[in-house]
């Protein structure tokens, strides 16, 4: 194994004055330029040129030239120095952007939001664009968010909801589940295992009370969110209730299918919801519209 070198790194400081000295080649107009004295100028150079081992500056009567390997050095110092000015300056501009909080649950951050926020983000350049996932109910009157997506509409009376797109319910399952578990009854669910979600646990009821179907009273699956039940649905593990148009990508390249044919029930309309104070607000107008034209073009909304 090879050594690495440990050589102390020069300060950051003496490294500054370097970078200004060959610049200018000029001491003087160095010492100008960061506020200090020539003769500090020379000290700290010959310092740097003496930890390094190596020359820097060739020193004539009445003019400084940059020796060759102090060229090289020179334009990486340089480049390492305007790197670390862009960065600082980044994050300073960062900090001092308005931010835009979205609070919505897990399933609508990585199937909505995730996947498409980005060309909000970019529409929006002075805020800092920040997605919340909360499956509980988030209280605008104690959480810093501006505007949420949620599933159910409430009557809080400082809140506005809009409606933006109907909820479907159907049971979904992978393309090979039937053909693997033949003994699987679509008739009585018998040797059917279904999947539950712990964040949601009204979908299969309610569904099954509509159509009337009797639940197994064993073999189930029981996953603590909407993407781990869609993988283990999707891998063949069994039956789970899917949500539509959520899913209706999944179904339509084939990597889900309703066994049950066309039998759906109507779980909801999802709202967008803000403060009414905030409802003049440029950056929650832009995102309402933009939320719109996304939800039509996914096919999530016939606006």
């Amino acid at each position: 194994m090879n050594k690495q070198n440990n050589h102390r790194l020069p300060s950051l400081n003496i490294l500054r004055v370097f970078e200004s000295a060959a610049r200018h080649l000029s001491f003087k107009k160095a010492a100008e330029e960061l506020c200090i004295t020539p003769p500090a100028v020379s000290h700290q150079i010959r310092t740097l040129e003496t930890q390094l081992g190596i020359v820097l500056f060739t020193r004539l009567n009445r003019s400084l030239v940059l020796s060759s390997i102090g060229e090289q050095y020179f334009a990486q110092v340089q480049s390492a120095l305007q790197q670390l000015q862009s960065a600082t300056n980044e994050l300073l501009t960062n900090n001092t952007k308005s931010t835009f909080v979205i609070n919505t649950v897990p399933m609508l951050v990585s199937t909505l939001l995730a996947p498409h926020i980005h060309s909000f983000q970019e529409s929006q350049a002075s805020f800092n664009i920040q997605i919340d996932s909360d499956a509980s109910r988030t209280d605008f009157a104690i959480n810093n968010i501006d505007v949420a997506i949620r599933r159910v509409k409430g009557d809080e009376p400082n809140l506005i909801y809009k409606p933006i797109f109907k909820i479907a319910i159907a049971p979904v399952c992978s393309p090979s589940y039937l053909d693997k578990n033949p003994q699987a009854n679509l008739t009585t669910l018998e040797n059917c295992r279904l999947i539950r979600t712990s964040v949601d646990m009204g979908n299969w009821p309610l569904w099954l009370k509509q159509w009337g179907y009797q639940a197994p009273s064993t073999n189930e699956l029981l996953l603590n969110s909407f993407r781990a039940v869609l993988d283990a649905t999707q891998s063949g593990a069994g039956i789970a209730m899917g949500y539509l148009p959520i899913i209706s990508a999944s179904i339509k390249r084939g990597d889900l299918i309703t066994p049950f044919g066309n039998k759906s029930s109507f779980y909801g309309e999802p709202c967008l919801v803000y403060r009414k104070k905030d409802q003049d607000k440029p950056i929650l107008k832009a995102f309402e519209s933009w939320l719109d034209e996304l939800l039509i073009q996914l096919g999530w909304s016939d606006k």
